[in-house]
């Protein structure tokens, strides 16, 4: 009996520290990311974001896509290859998550004290059970193709009324009205007017229709609207809707996907951009909309 007894504890002394040493084989190091930030050369506009995820991967192998602030447990320690790319939500919706196709790899720079230093070849040294902190830097593309860029800061704009329009664009340029900079453009829509359309004053040629193409737009209003493409050709002008935009009392940036509406054309076609919305009848007070940065880009 007392050798039963003491084969049995040595067992589950054995078993015991298995156990315990795949315990502490799985304690994670930490990498935590506060926000992705845009830098932008002078041709590219403002830097203004809404990236809202880190896409991840490690030696080669993906982790995931983790909603920005994020802090992911990661089973590895020593020296390891992070590359994380900026990810969004297209058209605003949450399904539809993705990492922007215009926002190159990032560069990693790792907190140290009250500094960040860059991650040399993207390399980041964890350690069991212990937190690092990475600045995460991402910039546009170099075959990204800028094929318009409106941010309001001159006189004139690149968009116009359309004939149909019972209003026309208006720069805005009051510190508690604009977005950033000098001037926004604005909508005004009171009693007597029933419906706006802004179309762009040029058509653009697009050879590339399946190639990956975005309007980034920063906006605020008190009432919907919708955004699209314009398409000229030899039998006239047709108009294809991209998306609704719901009202934001407060500034909002969205990333409106656009390569579905390009494809319905052909390439001979000439191309362009128009924002507008028939004013709610039940409406009783004036609508408004702020419009900046509209950034208009494709794929080379």
């Amino acid at each position: 009996m007392f050798k039963q007894i003491t084969v049995l504890s040595l067992l589950m002394v054995l078993f015991s520290a298995c156990d315990k040493d795949k315990f502490n084989a799985e304690i994670p190091s930490y990498i935590h990311i506060e926000s992705i930030e845009v830098e932008t050369l002078s041709f590219e506009g403002s830097n203004s974001d809404k990236i809202t995820d880190a896409w991840i991967t490690m030696d080669g192998q993906y982790l995931g896509a983790f909603e920005l602030p994020c802090t992911v447990p990661v089973l590895a320690e020593g020296e390891h290859v992070f590359t994380i790319y900026a990810g969004i939500k297209a058209n605003g919706i949450s399904a539809i998550r993705m990492k922007y196709p215009f926002y190159s790899k990032c560069d990693l720079y790792i907190n140290q004290g009250e500094d960040y230093v860059l991650a040399e070849e993207y390399r980041v040294n964890l350690t069991m059970d212990s937190l690092v902190s990475l600045k995460a830097i991402t910039h546009y593309k170099e075959n990204v193709n800028f094929l318009l860029l409106e941010d309001f800061e001159d006189a004139g704009s690149l968009f116009e009324a359309s004939e149909d329009s019972d209003t026309s664009l208006v720069r805005v340029n009051t510190e508690d009205l604009v977005f950033e900079g000098a001037g926004s453009g604005a909508i005004f829509m009171a009693d007597s007017v029933d419906f706006f359309e802004l179309i762009t004053s040029e058509y653009y040629e697009i050879p590339h229709l399946y190639n990956n193409t975005f309007l980034e737009l920063n906006y605020r209003c008190n009432h919907p609207f919708k955004i699209g493409l314009q398409v000229r050709s030899d039998l006239g002008v047709n108009q294809y809707e991209s998306l609704t935009i719901n009202p934001s009392e407060e500034w909002n940036k969205v990333y409106v996907y656009m390569t579905e509406q390009l494809v319905l054309a052909n390439s001979q076609d000439e191309f362009g951009l128009f924002i507008g919305m028939p004013k709610d009848p039940t409406m009783e007070k004036e609508a408004y909309f702020y419009f900046d940065n509209i950034k208009w880009l494709q794929e080379q």
